[in-house]
């Protein structure tokens, strides 16, 4: 059997993963963005394939063009940075076990 994380490890490359907190209400009722925490992990970016559209929900297939792979968290919303192109995570297929994390991207403009 593959170890799929040894096959994502030999395919990462280091990539840019910013993640905002969650904000909060001030005393006076406005809303206060939570702060944005910018990390280097490595991951592993590639074109989805037809196959791979057809798990995503309707309204996610139409922008998700990439999948990701990495053995560090990632969460919806995150944005990805490679390069020149940024990318926000649109989907994230929950696992429960083989050391990794798999997302769908969307570039963003």
């Amino acid at each position: 059997m593959i170890d799929v994380a040894l096959a994502i490890d030999g395919e990462a490359v280091n990539v840019s993963l910013t993640r905002n907190a969650a904000g909060h209400y001030d005393d006076d009722g406005n809303w206060v963005p939570g702060s944005a925490t910018t990390s280097t992990i490595r991951a592993a970016i590639q074109p989805a394939s037809g196959r791979q559209l057809e798990d995503l929900p309707d309204g996610i297939r139409n922008e998700a063009r990439w999948l990701v792979w990495s053995r560090t968290e990632i969460r919806l919303d995150d944005e990805i940075t490679h390069g020149a192109s940024s990318y926000r995570v649109m989907h994230v297929w929950p696992r429960a076990d083989g050391g990794f994390h798999r997302a769908a991207l969307g570039l963003l403009k």
